[in-house]
Order: C-alpha cells, then structure tokens, then sequence
C-alpha cells in the first residue's frame, strides 16, 4: 500500500513540476512599468497646466518655470527611480537602459525649453502653437518605455517590429 501512495505521489509530482514553467524575464521591472506610467500622467496633467499659462494677460510670469518647480522636482525623482532601477536589470536589458535615457534627454529638453520661455507663441494667431510639438515628445518616449516593458512582461522577450 505504501508503495503504491509513494509512486502516485512521484506521478502527481512529475506531472506538476512538467506543467509548471518558470521563465525569467530580463529587462522588465515593475517599479519602472509604473513609474514610466506615472510620469506620463504627472507630464500630461502639468502640461494642461503650462497650456493654459501661455497666452495669459502675464503670460512671462504665468509660465515662469518657478511655478511648476513641484512639477520639476517630482520629475527628477521619477527618472531617478528609473536609473536606479535599471542598474538592477543585468547585461541583457540595453534596450531598456537606452529607453531610460532617451526619456531623460526628452524630458530635460523640454525642461531646457521652459526655462527659456516659450516667447515665440502668437496669442493673437488663429492657430495658437500650444507647443504640443514638445510635449508629443515626451509623450512618445515614455510610451516607448511604457511599451516596452509591456512587451516583455508579456512575452519575456523583445520583438524586432
């Protein structure tokens, strides 16, 4: 009897060890799926705000970087977040590190833009440019990222499209 509930414990084993797969993912780590995800909501909610100060009665003071230093601030912490995580990933995560720094250099471009004032908009054009150019940047580069380690905690790998 004792053999027999030994070898259907081996049996029921076998076949759940053979059915479960472990795969390792390199490259995706959750904090930056979601702090990329986050920072792409915090950019979009900060540019509605930017948006509006453009074509004010005191449009140099309205959009004055000094106003949205909160917004700047919490930005730097996030792309900290991100670096600091991707230190973690290993040698097969380029890919993700590069997205990482392609996001940094976005976003401080934009930044770098702020700084210098958007003085070349015409509020009295019919077509206002509301400097969307720029934030269609950033946009797209944390969608990328976003993208990415979408890809790769689905599919554990990364396609060539």
């Amino acid at each position: 009897m004792k053999v027999k509930v030994m070898i259907s414990f081996l049996l029921m084993a076998v076949l759940f060890l053979e059915g479960c797969k472990v795969t390792l993912i390199t490259g995706y780590n959750e904090t930056i799926d979601a702090t990329a995800t986050k920072m792409k909501s915090d950019f979009n909610l900060f540019f509605i705000k930017l948006s509006r100060a453009l074509c004010t009665a005191d449009t140099a003071h309205d959009q004055n970087i000094k106003n949205f230093q909160d917004y700047y601030d919490n930005m730097e912490v996030d792309l900290r977040t991100l670096k600091d995580r991707a230190v973690f990933l290993g040698n097969k995560s380029g890919i993700v590190k590069q997205q990482i720094k392609n996001v940094d250099s976005v976003i401080h471009g934009f930044k770098n833009f702020h700084t210098k004032g958007f003085r070349d908009i015409d509020c009295n054009a019919n077509f206002k440019d509301d400097k969307h150019d720029l934030s269609d940047d950033v946009n797209l580069s944390l969608d990328a990222l976003i993208k990415l380690e979408e890809e790769i905690k689905a599919t554990g790998s990364i396609s060539n499209n």
